[in-house]
């Protein structure tokens, strides 16, 4: 086997090990009566942890798939600001015309468990629940997931697929896909649709931006604080 195929062999056992990790651990940790409200943030720091080990076995460094330190801040808060734009509107559009498509918005947000959509229930008027979603929204939402997702698995399925034409718009589809499906439980099918095309649209700037990471991270981490910020502003009850 010429190294062209073992690299394709050992980024298809990568990719497999951590979707696996990442769709079985979120399983696992939702039946959980403790835990089920941090089933996304403990999955996902376990598969990035398992991740971290995948890269290190195949002796790739973070910088090589984006964590690389930006070229100037100028530069990077002008990224930052574009991808926050272009990540809002391409997700509300998308979530509108899923419901749209699926007919009424109560079919479009349907979750397998009711109790799913009232995770962030207790952040409206209290701080500290606030301050608590504000930080996994940072740690989890903008560096974590930016990294499995954008880095990681977008990384690892253009190995897999090198040589096919368009292998990188493919593996933002994939990425983009796995990513919807981690927001179907608590967001629907509108959740799923808006959450894989801002995915999809995160790897297509990942490439314009250079394939730099950070532009996603703070416009991610941002775009989190918005929407909790509003919650957090609304009046409990």
């Amino acid at each position: 086997m010429d190294g062209t195929g073992m690299d394709r062999r050992g980024a298809a056992t990568d990719v497999a090990l951590i979707v696996a990790v990442l769709v079985i651990s979120k399983s696992l940790l939702l039946q959980a009566d403790s835990l089920w409200a941090f089933a996304g943030p403990i999955s996902l720091l376990v598969t990035l942890a398992v991740a971290h080990w995948r890269l290190r076995v195949r002796t790739i460094a973070w910088p090589s798939i984006g964590l690389s330190r930006p070229k100037s801040i100028g530069r990077l808060i002008a990224y930052t600001l574009l991808a926050l734009i272009m990540t809002i509107a391409a997700g509300e559009i998308a979530r509108l015309a899923a419901v749209a498509w699926v007919g009424t918005a109560d079919l479009a947000t349907q979750t397998i468990d009711a109790r799913y959509q009232d995770r962030f229930a207790g952040v409206s008027g209290n701080p500290l629940h606030f301050a608590l979603w504000l930080a996994i929204a940072w740690i989890i939402g903008g560096f974590t997931e930016e990294l499995l997702f954008r880095g990681v698995l977008f990384a690892r399925l253009e190995s897999l697929l090198a040589g096919i034409p368009l292998a990188a718009l493919l593996a933002g589809t994939g990425q983009a896909l796995l990513f919807g499906q981690q927001h179907f439980y608590y967001q629907g099918a509108a959740g799923w649709i808006s959450t894989g095309v801002i995915a999809f649209v995160s790897s297509l700037l990942f490439l314009a931006f250079g394939r730099n990471l950070w532009p996603l991270i703070l416009a991610h981490g941002l775009s989190n604080s918005i929407g909790l910020t509003a919650l957090y502003l609304q009046s409990p009850g």
